[in-house]
């Protein structure tokens, strides 16, 4: 009598080229959902923009401005998670960097859209975004006491250095170097970055109150201390993660909850990390060539700054974040 065979079910194909195959148990976030994500899209439209008339709401015209622009930035992010070109970055997953993508052509979109516009024209447009923007803001300048002892203070006899230390952004200061050191993997560029930035600051600080700094500010807190401790974490970050290789086990295959647990986490991670190799002094050539690039970073850093300041966009602000 002929046995019957039975037909093993194959392990999930992701569509992603750099994705050979996934584990059992994240197969669902992996399979093309792009129907569903249209009628739930198409769904909510209707339902936010009161398509059938079934609400009978009474809105203004701003606040149909309002929303209808971030249906559109909505709408433009969905499509993004669905059909925007694939990239080398793969974790946590492919479609995080694909709406990543898409947030960098809408920005890329609103600074086209602003450069028509007046300043007064630019700051009423993001009202419709944050109806709080469009009030001039109130700069803080970090150098107008410059002294480290203050005796008459009853708080502090430290009180500058105290304030500085303790103010909110310091702590996202040190994150965008550990980020910085994570991204560039190369001491010589990050030092290049820190002090090409304080010299922007010393720069432009006639024009940006935010940049008028103390000198032990700039020099002794920022770049000796905070950017330098910023790059020591990102670069042992990078060097603790290359020590678990390339080599990858699903979650289902591990053993205890435990490693299940860790395995989870290092989703979050970069699947490989490599050493870049700058080599910034090997030639005048190669030299110009790091020049150019971190020379376009900091001129990206400060337009952010100017930005900011021109348009009125507090910093906790979530477009600056």
């Amino acid at each position: 009598m002929a046995k019957s065979k039975r037909k093993l079910k194959s392990p999930t194909k992701p569509e992603h080229p750099l994705i050979e195959d996934v584990d059992p148990i994240a197969s669902f976030f992996y399979t093309p959902r792009t129907v569903t994500v249209m009628t739930t899209g198409l769904a909510a439209l209707a339902y936010f923009s009161d398509a059938f008339g079934l609400y009978q709401n009474e809105y203004s015209w701003e606040s149909r401005v309002k929303h209808g622009i971030w249906a559109f930035i909505g709408t433009f992010l969905a499509y993004s998670a669905l059909y925007a070109p694939h990239t080398f970055m793969i974790r946590p997953h492919p479609i995080v960097w694909r709406i990543v993508h898409g947030i960098t052509l809408l920005y890329m979109l609103f600074l086209v859209l602003i450069l028509f516009m007046e300043a007064n024209q630019a700051r009423h447009l993001f009202k419709y975004l944050y109806s709080e923007l469009g009030i001039p803001l109130d700069e803080r300048a970090y150098g107008t006491d410059c002294r480290v002892h203050t005796p008459e203070n009853p708080e502090s006899k430290f009180a500058n250095i105290r304030d500085t230390v303790l103010d909110e952004f310091v702590l996202a200061h040190l994150l965008g170097w550990i980020a910085k050191a994570m991204i560039f993997r190369d001491w010589k560029i990050l030092l290049f970055l820190s002090v090409g930035f304080e010299l922007m600051e010393l720069t432009f600080h006639h024009m940006l109150p935010n940049f008028n700094e103390c000198w032990w500010d700039s020099w002794i807190l920022d770049v000796l201390l905070c950017n330098n401790i910023g790059m020591i974490i990102g670069l042992l970050l990078i060097k603790r993660r290359s020590l678990y290789g390339n080599e990858w086990v699903g979650v289902s295959s591990q053993p205890t909850l435990f490693l299940k647990a860790k395995r989870m986490f290092l989703q979050f991670t970069p699947e490989s990390v490599e050493k870049y190799e700058w080599n910034m002094l090997s030639s005048p050539r190669r030299f110009v060539q790091c020049l150019t690039l971190a020379g376009f970073c900091l001129a990206c850093e400060v337009n952010a700054f100017f930005m900011k300041f021109v348009l009125w966009i507090p910093p906790r602000n979530m477009l600056n974040t």
